[in-house]
């Protein structure tokens, strides 16, 4: 009689792995992340239900999620009273859905155990301009001038990186993010690769344009600064190769600095962004 049983993946054959590892690789996979799925039974758990579910959240309109969401949300409505920003009727129908689930939104968070997302998350909405303007971390300065709240350390032409690309070219997409509102616990004093390696598959690290909305939208949002006193790791690089970071918001600012690619630092975690669902 035929078995019914479904095979292991120990049968799967070596053109099999291979072509796995090689689509998980093209993907920012490294040889921690598939070490820690071995070491770390928690970590595999929520990679497999993952995997198991296609990636796939779900999602709900955008005026749900800013009720279960409180304070921890900045949307349309915040851009039209705070900045005058006037969408078109297409921008409006595209950002309508909010991605994430309900139940992703009530869900346990990740980094902190006895915690739900809606609470330890920041929702907002990304422009890539802002009426006309490219909406660069250069023109977050000109929105946020030192005399007011939220504002920066440091303005050009102090400011070091007030010509490097990361903040004079990059922007946002027009589309919904849901980053970690503080740096992920026990991130700091830990390599950049170790770093890394401490994501989950459903996050990946934001940009320094990102993580600097995520910033001055919660203070702007709850009078808060997320990250006091440490600085998050992004995803970008300054020209001379080192990591880009943001946060350390001394004296009720938001600092951007940079450091060696792969060192660590006491005071210089790791920033999270939730991906969109597949």
């Amino acid at each position: 009689m035929k078995s019914t049983t479904q095979s292991g993946l120990w049968t799967a054959s070596y053109g099999e792995i291979g072509a796995s590892l090689k689509s998980l690789q093209d993907n920012g996979v490294t040889l921690d992340h598939l070490a820690r799925l071995r070491s770390d039974a928690n970590y595999a758990k929520r990679t497999a239900e993952f995997m198991l579910r296609g990636g796939i959240d779900g999602s709900v309109h955008h005026k749900l999620a800013r009720a279960l969401m409180g304070q921890n949300f900045f949307g349309v409505e915040e851009y039209v009273t705070l900045y005058g920003v006037n969408f078109s009727k297409k921008q409006l129908r595209e950002v309508s859905k909010f991605p994430w689930s309900e139940d992703v939104l009530n869900g346990p968070c990740l980094f902190n155990k006895g915690k739900l997302v809606k609470d330890t998350h920041f929702a907002f909405l990304g422009v890539d301009k802002l009426n006309g303007s490219p909406l660069t971390i250069m023109k977050f300065q000109e929105l946020h001038p030192a005399s007011g709240q939220p504002k920066f350390y440091s303005y050009a032409p102090s400011s070091w990186y007030h010509q490097q690309a990361f903040a004079t070219d990059k922007t946002m997409k027009l589309r919904w993010y849901l980053l970690l509102k503080n740096i992920v616990p026990n991130s700091t004093s830990t390599s950049w690769n170790d770093q890394k390696a401490m994501l989950p598959a459903e996050y990946e690290i934001p940009t320094a344009v990102e993580e600097t909305a995520k910033d001055l939208y919660a203070q702007r949002k709850t009078g808060i600064y997320p990250n006091l006193k440490v600085y998050a790791r992004v995803d970008d690089t300054s020209s001379d190769g080192s990591r880009v970071g943001v946060g350390y918001c001394c004296c009720g600012s938001v600092g951007v600095g940079s450091w060696y690619v792969n060192g660590d630092y006491y005071y210089v975690g790791l920033g999270a962004s939730r991906k969109l669902p597949v």
